[in-house]
């Protein structure tokens, strides 16, 4: 279990580095269509790479924010029960966690399929099937941050 939850930290490294670099890139667009527009003009398709880019640095935010437990947990009531039930409960919205991003990363990779060939960005005609892959990517990497973190509960749930 360690081993896998190391690849999957190493992953999120990786996805959380490229996401950053990307959000740099966008604030640098963004800053430039500004400069530039001070001077009347407009760089052409800025609003769009910027959604392009948003999608990366979004996607593998996603996981490593749940990795790091940088999400909003209220355990107001919840840390007032035995640990065993707290393990319990934990193990539950855990499963119920990665059965939404699973049911979500299913329903986005049925998307890319569909739409990998037909879908261009409408003014740069870029093709939005990368970005859909690397959402997807994410997606299954939160979806996996929820299992490691569910089977972990479990085995605080069975041990105490």
């Amino acid at each position: 279990m360690e081993f896998f939850t190391n690849i999957l930290r190493r992953m999120l490294a990786i996805g959380n580095a490229i996401g950053g670099a990307f959000l740099v890139g966008m604030m640098v667009l963004i800053v430039a269509n500004i400069v530039y527009r001070l001077f009347g003009h407009v760089i052409t398709g800025s609003y769009e790479l910027s959604e392009l880019m948003i999608v990366v640095a979004a996607s593998f935010a996603l996981g490593y924010a749940g990795l790091t437990k940088s999400h909003v947990d209220v355990k107001i009531i919840v840390e007032k029960f035995p640990e065993r039930l707290q393990a319990v409960i934990e193990t539950i919205t855990s499963f119920l966690s990665m059965g939404t991003w699973a049911i979500i990363a299913y329903a986005s990779a049925i998307i890319m399929v569909e739409r990998w060939h037909s879908e261009l960005s409408e003014m740069l005609e870029v093709p939005n099937g990368p970005f859909r892959l690397i959402l997807l990517i994410g997606l299954i990497l939160v979806a996996l941050v929820y299992l490691v973190d569910m089977i972990s509960a479990l085995r605080k749930a069975v041990k105490k």
